[in-house]
């Protein structure tokens, strides 16, 4: 971890210049002393500014990162922002090169303040926070004297929505399209990052919406979700031909994917533009994965799921169906055949309850939700019609479960959750469509023990949860209430309290590390295992994740095969350290006071949504696409909160 020899940030003041190094403050930015061997010398962003090396050129850095601002970050719209931060970098180059008198630190500062008071957006006005904080309490160090030495700089564009985003989607910069009625413009953006919008679009929990800084105005969030889908259903409802970006040339070299879901789908997508044969085996008989097989039509219609698909393998991208590793399909097989290999395999294992009755195979006892779902989705009898359902479990899975037992007639749906409504890890408006469609919740209880009478289940004991201590989740730990047992009657219990990669294929031979979790062990952040030909993302990587993660990792892992295949090794540019260091520290402040902005309250726009009555007993799609009026006034509330950070490093590599 650096230490700061002087800056400022998010209103703390850091001096320890004259004090020796071992003394200087530790960084509030959590970051490397350097990136990929090139020291770090200073750092830059909306938040401040920090000096990690004490004759570093501070004014040509500030300079430097208003350049950038003015040629990258502005859109151009105002002109305080494109033309007032040229001239802000103007000034301080001015004062660098030898007018350091007060008046013109006193330019350099109306500049910036004015930049901050008039900018339309908060691009440029959050830029020249470091240059006011600069003048404000390091105008002495204008004129001590630096050490001229040759910098690098990197920098980064982002927002507080898209570093929440797993898959780093550009967020303001498609929604202004939607605004501009530009739909394919944005489809090109939102694929640029993401080449499954249309699923996204739809069963994504948008964690870019909780660090949407419209949410700080007027409660509600930008819809960012929602507008995602929206350029593409534009595209897929007019029968648009998708643009794609063109493809490289061909490399010569072939990958090979074992899994056909979200995450085996978008890396092949990406290393087919960059020019890579690519195969996916797949075990099932349809693409898609989880996304095809555990999330119900209702959510995401599968023939919109096989246009993302058609899409993908447009590209040159090749599906062969049935194959299992293990099973049809070896590792040994895959390093002799292919030139790398990415295993994507999902999570289909499910945990057990873990209560009295569980294994002695009374009938009514079902495997998992998760293969509930997917005997729906592959048209078996699922064995529910008009029987009391008992689901057991708070996550999506649980909250798919029962409406699609509810869809299936079952007479009586009942989910049961050992913690309370509010620790529930589902979409808090799924929970609500369930309740909607008639779901019976049992929030605070616990099944104990199966009940079953010749060897048919009957009933679920219970015991009633109150709420402790915070475990290692960070949510309060369940404990049983004495002596508060009941029973639920019912005829099947459909367990989905949790799932895992079933990795028991693996040979001592295959030689691949693994951790406690079930999944393979790859080295941070480069996808790579312990084998240097194969790499993982997705569940198998992480665990059970959502779409949107296992798609970012997805992502990374291709241009990491890249690296590997072009250059020997996978490694991280500086720029993306930079991005992974500002995902990791947070560019969402939840504190911050945005009452003096410009910020008129707009409502936030909702689709078309079947009620509850309407759709309980079909799998037609529940939310409708938005309408044009409607995209356009929801785009209209995003704020444009675009950012940049800015890394000045030595110019020095490796050995030099």
């Amino acid at each position: 971890m650096p230490q700061v020899c002087y800056g400022f940030w998010k209103n703390a003041k850091f001096d320890n210049r004259g004090k020796p190094a071992s003394e200087w403050s530790e960084s509030p930015f959590k970051t490397s002393d350097a990136y990929d061997g090139k020291p770090l010398k200073a750092l830059v962003n909306w938040d401040g500014f920090l000096v990690f090396d004490e004759k570093a050129d501070i004014l040509a850095i500030l300079a430097n990162y208003m350049n950038e601002i003015s040629s990258q970050g502005c859109c151009g719209r105002c002109f305080p922002g494109r033309v007032g931060t040229r001239l802000l970098a103007e000034q301080l180059m001015k004062i660098r090169s030898g007018s350091t008198d007060k008046t013109e630190l006193d330019k350099a500062y109306e500049i910036a303040q004015s930049i901050h008071l008039s900018a339309k957006c908060t691009v440029a006005p959050t830029a020249s926070i470091p240059v006011m904080r600069f003048i404000e309490n390091f105008a002495d160090q204008v004129r001590a004297s630096v050490v001229p030495a040759e910098t690098a700089y990197y920098k980064h564009i982002t927002a507080p929505c898209t570093a929440g985003c797993p898959a780093n989607v550009q967020i303001p910069e498609f929604i202004e399209q939607i605004k501009d009625h530009r739909y394919l413009d944005a489809l090109s953006i939102i694929r640029e990052t993401m080449p499954l919008p249309g699923v996204c679009g739809r069963v994504c929990p948008h964690p870019c919406e909780l660090n949407c800084r419209r949410g700080l105005v007027d409660k509600d969030p930008v819809s960012i979700m929602v507008l995602k889908r929206a350029p593409w259903d534009y595209e897929y409802y007019q029968e648009k031909a998708p643009i794609l970006p063109p493809k490289a040339p061909e490399k010569g070299k072939k990958i090979g994917i074992v899994g056909a879901g979200p995450a085996g789908l978008t890396a092949a997508y990406y290393l087919a533009l960059m020019g890579y044969e690519c195969k996916i085996y797949e075990w099932m008989q349809e693409p898609g994965g989880m996304v095809a097989l555990g999330i119900p039509d209702y959510r995401e219609p599968r023939h919109l799921l096989r246009r993302e698909v058609d899409i993908i393998q447009s590209l040159g991208v090749e599906i062969e169906y049935g194959r299992k590793l293990g099973d049809d399909l070896t590792l040994q097989y895959l390093k002799k055949n292919y030139d790398a290999v990415l295993l994507t395999i999902g999570a289909w294992k499910s945990r057990d309850m873990g209560i009295e009755g569980e294994k002695e195979g009374y009938s009514g006892i079902h495997e998992s939700g998760i293969l509930f779902l997917r005997e729906q989705a592959t048209g078996k009898d699922t064995g529910v019609k008009g029987k009391k359902i008992v689901v057991v479990g708070g996550g999506n899975t649980a909250i798919d479960c029962v409406r699609v037992a509810l869809r299936e007639g079952a007479a009586d749906v009942n989910l049961v959750y050992r913690r309370s409504r509010d620790e529930m890890p589902a979409e808090d408006y799924e929970i609500v469509d369930a309740m909607e469609e008639g779901i019976n919740f049992h929030f605070l209880c616990n099944p104990t023990k199966i009940i079953a009478k010749d060897n048919v289940v009957t009933g679920v004991e219970c015991v009633r949860m109150e709420l402790g201590e915070p475990d290692e989740s960070g949510r309060r730990r369940p404990q049983p209430v004495q002596d508060s047992e009941f029973i639920i009657d019912c005829d099947v219990i459909i367990p989905a309290i949790g799932q895992f990669t079933d990795l028991t294929f693996l040979k001592e031979e295959d030689g691949l590390d693994v951790t406690k979790w079930s999944t393979f062990k790859v080295a941070d952040d480069l996808y790579v295992t312990s084998d240097p030909q194969i790499f993982s993302a997705g569940d198998c990587e992480w665990g059970p994740m959502t779409v949107v993660k296992a798609i970012g990792a997805a992502r990374w892992s291709s241009i990491m095969i890249d690296r590997y295949l072009t250059e020997g090794k996978p490694y991280l540019t500086p720029e993306e350290i930079l991005q992974l260091d500002l995902q990791k520290n947070k560019v969402f402040d939840k504190k911050e006071d945005v009452k003096d902005q410009e910020c008129p309250t707009i409502k936030r726009v909702h689709q078309h949504k079947l009620t509850g009555e309407e759709r309980k007993s079909n799998y037609e799609e529940v939310e409708k696409p938005y309408t044009d009026k409607q995209a356009y006034d929801e785009a209209t509330r995003c704020l444009r909160c675009v950012r940049m950070a800015m890394v000045a490093l030595e110019n020095k590599g490796k050995g030099e």
